[in-house]
């Protein structure tokens, strides 16, 4: 084991405890610069325990006060966040010697109802309600079955000593409060309610499991792959019950908040095309679904073919074009959406690759009269992701293919051709 030890009177227990139980142990401490003389008497007193048990002690300083200023963080963050980091870094460490190791921790069981009347009054769903668990990735807590009561009756009948942290007194830390003032008051009304808050935290664990599993089953049925994107069918979500933690449940995965919940569920009855954003993705009313899709990059705007012949990666996709003077009438007949043969004499360079935009209008291939490409998008039923993957390629000024759905009939290939240009595109995306 790693033990963190403060020298506090819980992590001195759990010291002495492995060290009766012959589990061959080292200890780490942190000294977080917080409190002075304070912090240098607790550091000097973990010392002297190591010394005395004869074990291996690790100590580490934080300049804590000035990593919470760079990190706009809490006091109690960055200590968090610096210890865990250096605890890692001691188990990579061990690890590599050879030795397999974990991390104990002396969290007992008023930590754990400590934050579960945190999270419960700073509003939280079930998973914050277990308290603190016994076991997580490589830490394990063989404390948190006892109280604190019972861990300082175990270190007076054994004559330990050990060190009080005066921050622990101050009440204008959350958690401090709620160790003096309320789990205090409840017990004066109710004198077992912190076993009682033990045993409910206990049946919450086990009333999660099932709500997961409740939760894998819907996620199943109604979350589903489809190129590159996940398809949401929205009668059936509006027939799930219940409804909104369900759309709480397969939206939370990618970085929706729980108030927007309301909004996807608005999408609903809203006309395709509607959506609601997060950071990285968006919800998008297509017909009969809802769409969950990143967010597309921006990409660059115009992208020049100056020669008539050549071979580059785009934002659109791999392209690769040349000019030939020979060709067969029958192989572009049976040309696939992702190639273009265009009539080379009725170019002019440079061609210009870009995103459409609206008011884009092309003379579609055998239709010969003008058409928006927003109305042939419409009309191909293009969900809004798909609509802004679709880029199109101009010469002077003129829209001569909608790359892998639509040429223009202005400059196909006709019998009285002399050269033409032949362009393939190797996207993968949109498809007519």
């Amino acid at each position: 084991m790693l033990l963190a030890i403060s020298g506090g009177v819980d992590s001195v227990v759990l010291g002495h405890l492995l060290l009766q139980s012959g589990i061959p142990f080292e200890m780490s401490h942190c000294n977080f610069m917080l409190r002075g003389e304070e912090s240098e008497r607790d550091e000097a007193f973990v010392r002297s325990l190591a010394h005395q048990w004869q074990v291996p002690l690790h100590v580490k300083h934080f300049d804590t006060s000035a990593y919470a200023d760079e990190q706009g963080v809490s006091i109690q963050v960055a200590a968090r966040t610096l210890r865990y980091a250096w605890f890692s870094q001691l188990l990579d460490g061990l690890k590599a010697k050879g030795i397999s190791t974990r991390l104990a921790t002396a969290h007992h069981a008023n930590d754990a109802v400590e934050t579960m009347l945190f999270n419960l009054m700073r509003g939280t769903g079930i998973e914050g309600l277990h308290g603190i668990r016994p076991r997580r990735e490589n830490i394990i807590r063989p404390l948190i079955y006892a109280t604190r009561d019972e861990i300082v009756r175990y270190a007076s009948g054994a004559g330990l000593s050990w060190v009080e942290d005066s921050s622990n007194e101050s009440s204008r830390y959350t958690r401090n409060f709620i160790r003096q003032q309320i789990v205090p008051a409840a017990e004066r009304v109710f004198p077992a309610a912190l076993r009682n808050m033990m045993g409910t935290m206990a049946r919450l664990t086990e009333a999660e499991q099932l709500y997961h599993q409740a939760v894998s089953l819907h996620r199943k049925k109604l979350l589903l792959r489809v190129k590159g994107q996940w398809q949401i069918p929205v009668l059936a979500l509006l027939k799930a019950q219940p409804v909104r933690t369900i759309t709480w449940e397969l939206i939370k995965p990618f970085g929706f908040s729980e108030g927007q919940v309301d909004e996807v569920l608005k999408l609903c009855h809203a006309d395709s095309g509607s959506f609601v954003q997060a950071a990285d993705w968006r919800i998008i009313r297509h017909r009969r679904w809802l769409l969950v899709a990143p967010l597309a990059p921006v990409a660059s705007t115009h992208i020049l073919l100056e020669e008539p012949a050549g071979r580059m990666n785009t934002p659109a996709g791999a392209l690769a074009w040349t000019t030939l003077s020979e060709f067969d009438m029958n192989l572009i007949r049976k040309a696939s959406v992702h190639e273009a043969w265009l009539d080379a004499g009725q170019l002019q360079y440079p061609l210009v690759l870009r995103p459409w935009k609206a008011g884009d209008y092309l003379y579609p291939l055998g239709l010969r009269k003008k058409k928006k490409v927003a109305r042939l998008l419409i009309d191909l039923k293009l969900s809004k992701p798909d609509k802004e993957k679709v880029w199109v390629l101009e010469s002077n000024k003129k829209i001569v293919w909608v790359l892998g759905l639509r040429l223009d009939d202005r400059y196909r290939v006709t019998d009285s051709t002399r050269a033409v240009f032949h362009l393939r595109w190797d996207a993968g995306h949109v498809t007519s």
